[in-house]
């Protein structure tokens, strides 16, 4: 019914259908194929897009490829490519790339190629940024080589290890820096990482580069403080200075040199021992041996060290039984231990020292007797003792202790003797005092005390002797009889008890006479009364010492003969003989009690001396100018 009133609808208006079809034949053609186009893309574009937005589904999984459509094909590359990974990116385009070249949606299918190869590019340097160099190469390399993008890789992957390389190096220069303990330098390299375009590089291994440069600036002080301990000695240093550097780990850069020190340690703690066993200190032996530990590596030489100081122990008692004891226990270091030889030489020197205690112990039995002769023979069985054996040096204590013991029996009646003359104080007791005690030898025991004694007595009849001769010296200076006192003092000689006492009273007398001797020249010389004769003979007092008798006179003197001077110098100046009289003046010393006036005058003089201010009468004077107006000193002061 519907169909018949449409038709009818168009036969009734033919008219409008002429119009209508005049029209569409009147549009040009391209037109018409323009708007087909457009049509058909808008239409195929939709398409695409709504099959790639299509919601995921686990359809995928099961479906058989082979006999899949195409727009299965895309759907499922599209859910593989949402995963973000390489292996579904390149699922993905495996999917796509199975359809053919003329298939209706391949440029849109080549579109989302070269996106997800793109995007597993960019997969690449995300790996790379995060430091996975490698992982970024492969990556980038399973890029199909039919792709836009695979034109970039290999240019992409050349970036990436010039990139890389640039941070090893940087990071080298470091480490470089960092062994030879250049710490500012060290962080100046690293600082050059934050400008390499790589975040792993410019973040990661910089902060790491920090961390390790910060890490060996304390590892390194903890290594200084170290060496401080080593170098101050002692074993308990030494241990701690390892025990420090084993703090050091393997990874550090300061770690060589904490194993150099602990070298260093082990090689003065197995010195020290060595020192310890040939010093025979078995005591102090053992009590280091407790103390290493097991990090040094010596188990072995510790266990031999240990036999060592046991036999040695043994062996300090000195008796035949202990050192057969030692040698036993030495005998027990096999011929592969590392002290071997050391057991060796301890044990040929243990059985030395079994003779020589024969020896010593026989002695020591003929000593106990106490006699003169029994002494003499223990030294004769001491002297056996041949001095390249370990005991020798102990014979000879026994036998210095026996020689002192004789020689004190031999010589002591000899020296009380000596004392018992000399008791008396007599000079001629004194004497045979000095003449016994000198029968004691040089080298004795009793030598010193004997020498001592006697030069005791010889200071005592030394100042019996010449202090009468002194006292009457010293009475004939006082009586200032000079020439006497100096020759009865001379008759003490040099080298008695009393001589530097004569001599410094000589020294003084004769100051006494050459004062005396001057004052009297300068006597002589004033006698003119003249300027020049005074001067002189005031050069001449004014070096006689104030200590002597003549002192006081030369001083009285100098005064006297300095106001002679001034008062000359006055009648100069009276005369108008201004700088003669001051010439004069001057020369008057400081030591003179006429030197002050002397000033007083000479200053009084210079200023007669010097030219008059002139002065302009005030009716001269120009209008404001400046007159100078004298104070009455200057008024005074115009002759």
């Amino acid at each position: 019914m519907e169909q018949s009133t449409n038709r009818g609808t168009t036969a009734n208006h033919p008219a409008l259908l002429e119009r209508i079809t005049l029209r569409t034949s009147q549009i040009p053609w391209q037109i018409w194929a323009v708007t087909l186009i457009i049509v058909s893309g808008t239409i195929g574009f939709t398409a695409t897009s709504m099959l790639l937005r299509l919601p995921k589904s686990p359809q995928c999984v099961r479906i058989f490829w082979p006999i899949a459509s195409a727009s299965m094909r895309i759907y499922c590359a599209q859910v593989e490519a949402e995963q973000g990974k390489v292996d579904n990116l390149l699922r993905a385009i495996d999917l796509v790339e199975a359809l053919p070249e003329n298939h209706p949606l391949r440029h849109e299918i080549n579109r989302n190629v070269e996106e997800w190869a793109l995007a597993i590019l960019d997969i690449a340097e995300e790996e790379f940024q995060r430091g996975k160099l490698e992982e970024a190469i492969e990556a980038a390399r399973r890029v199909p080589e039919n792709v836009q993008v695979y034109q970039v890789v290999d240019e992409r992957v050349e970036k990436w290890r010039s990139i890389w390389s640039e941070g090893e190096e940087i990071f080298a220069e470091v480490e470089e820096e960092l062994r030879e303990s250049n710490w500012n330098l060290a962080f100046r390299e690293a600082v050059r990482l934050l400008s390499v375009p790589n975040k792993y590089w410019a973040t990661t291994r910089y902060d790491d580069t920090v961390s390790k440069i910060q890490l060996a600036q304390e590892e390194s002080s903890r290594l200084d403080e170290a060496y401080l301990v080593l170098r101050r000695g002692g074993v308990d240093n030494w241990l701690k200075a390892i025990t420090d550097a084993e703090q050091i780990s393997p990874e550090s850069y300061a770690y060589q040199e904490a194993q150099d020190l602990i070298a260093e340690a082990k090689d003065k703690i197995t010195d020290h021992i060595d020192n310890l066993i040939d010093d025979r200190r078995w005591t102090s032996l053992s009590d280091v041996i407790n103390q290493l530990p097991d990090s040094l590596a010596l188990s072995e030489e510790i266990a031999d060290w240990r036999t060592i100081a046991s036999a040695g122990l043994d062996a300090q008692t000195g008796t035949v039984d202990n050192l057969e004891i030692a040698i036993l226990g030495l005998e027990e270091i096999a011929e592969d231990r590392p002290l071997y030889q050391e057991a060796q030489n301890l044990i040929s020197r243990f059985k030395l020292e079994i003779q020589d205690v024969t020896y010593l112990q026989e002695a020591r039995n003929l000593a106990s007797g106490g006699s003169i002769n029994d002494l003499n023979a223990a030294i004769a069985a001491a002297e056996q003792v041949p001095s390249r054996n370990p005991r020798y040096q102990e014979a000879r204590k026994e036998i210095s202790q026996w020689t002192n013991t004789i020689q004190m029996r031999e010589d002591k009646p000899i020296l009380d003797q000596a004392r018992t003359l000399a008791s008396s104080r007599s000079i001629s007791d004194l004497r045979q005092a000095i003449a016994q005690a000198q029968m004691i030898g040089s080298g004795r025991t009793l030598y010193n005390e004997a020498q001592e004694e006697i030069n005791r007595w010889r200071v005592t009849i030394e100042r019996r002797e010449d202090q009468p001769i002194l006292n009457q010296a010293i009475a004939l200076g006082a009586a200032n009889d000079y020439e006497a006192a100096i020759r009865t003092a001379r008759q003490i000689n040099s080298g008695r008890v009393l001589y530097q006492e004569a001599q410094s009273n000589i020294d003084q007398w004769q100051r006494e006479i050459r004062a005396q001797r001057d004052l009297r020249e300068a006597y002589l010389i004033a006698q003119p009364q003249t300027p020049q004769a005074l001067v002189s003979a005031i050069a001449i007092v004014s070096d006689i010492p104030s200590s002597t008798d003549a002192g006081s006179q030369a001083r009285q003197a100098l005064d006297r003969w300095g106001f002679q001077l001034l008062s000359t110098a006055q009648k100069l100046a009276n005369r108008s003989l201004l700088p003669e009289a001051i010439k004069l003046a001057k020369m008057i010393p400081s030591t003179s009690a006429a030197h002050s006036s002397a000033q007083t005058q000479i200053n009084a003089w210079n200023k007669l001396l010097q030219p008059p201010t002139p002065q302009i009468p005030p009716s001269l004077a120009p209008e404001n100018q400046f007159i100078p107006i004298l104070d009455s000193e200057s008024y005074n002061d115009t002759p």
